[in-house]
Formats: C-alpha cells, structure tokens, sequence
C-alpha cells in the first residue's frame, strides 16, 4: 500500500488540488480517486482487524482534521496528521500502562484533544493574521 501510494502521491496531490487542471493536462482523475479509495479501504480493512473500528476512525479522521485547522500545505498536512496519530498512540500506551483502562479511550481522547488545540491555534491565527489556512485574506480581516 505505500508502494501505490508513493508512486501516485505527486499526481494525487495535484488532482486534488485543482482536478479540473489536472484532468486537462492528462492525469487519470478518476482512476487515481479509485485507486486511493481503494488503498484507504486496504488499510482501513486490515487495521480493523487489529485495533477496532472507533480506533481507526479516531486515528484516521481525527488527525487529519487536526492538520487541517493549522496547515493547508500539500505536503505538511500529512505530515502533521501522521505527528498527531502517533503522538495520539503513543499517549494512550503511555497512560494505559499503569491502568485497568483500556488504551483506546485513551488514544480517542488524546486524539480528540489535539483536534480542539489544532482548532484554536487556526482559530487564533485567523484573527491574528487575517488569512485563513491558505493564506487568502478573511473577510473583515
């Protein structure tokens, strides 16, 4: 799966970015939204298996939105959201180790709460700076 998404990452990227430039300069649009799917869904699948559903969702979803809220870079938002899984994963071992709980409340709390500090830094940025996470000046800003 990364093997895949290595090679598709730069056209990937691109089309999601601007998929109307992309499909005219010849990238398989399409295709590469299939393949995506279908490697998200791979790892989705096999991960279950392991961890549990609201882990996964709760690693997925959740530091990927964090990323979102302070970065709109292509190549630092996954980047942040991988950072912000780990930290999440890593916290709920750290405190589960001395507890009858088990991890995953722990790793969806952390995870959560990453999310609402990543919400207010971009909250707080936007009132500071007057531009939203793409750099294009708000409204009134």
């Amino acid at each position: 799966m990364l093997a895949v998404l290595t090679v598709i990452w730069r056209p990937l990227a691109f089309a999601s970015a601007d998929p109307e430039v992309a499909e005219a300069r010849g990238l398989p649009v399409r295709g590469l939204s299939v393949t995506f799917m279908i490697v998200l869904g791979l790892a989705v699948a096999l991960s279950v298996q392991v961890v549990g559903a609201l882990l996964v969702l709760s690693l997925l979803v959740t530091p990927a939105a964090a990323a979102a809220r302070v970065t709109a870079s292509p190549v630092l938002l996954p980047v942040l959201s991988v950072i912000l899984a780990v930290v999440s994963i890593e916290g709920g071992i750290l405190l589960a180790l001395g507890s009858s709980i088990p991890i995953s409340p722990y790793v969806t709390t952390i995870s959560f709460l990453g999310y609402v500090a990543c919400r207010a830094a971009g909250t707080y940025r936007t009132r500071r700076h007057g531009r939203n996470g793409t750099g294009a000046l708000v409204a009134g800003g």
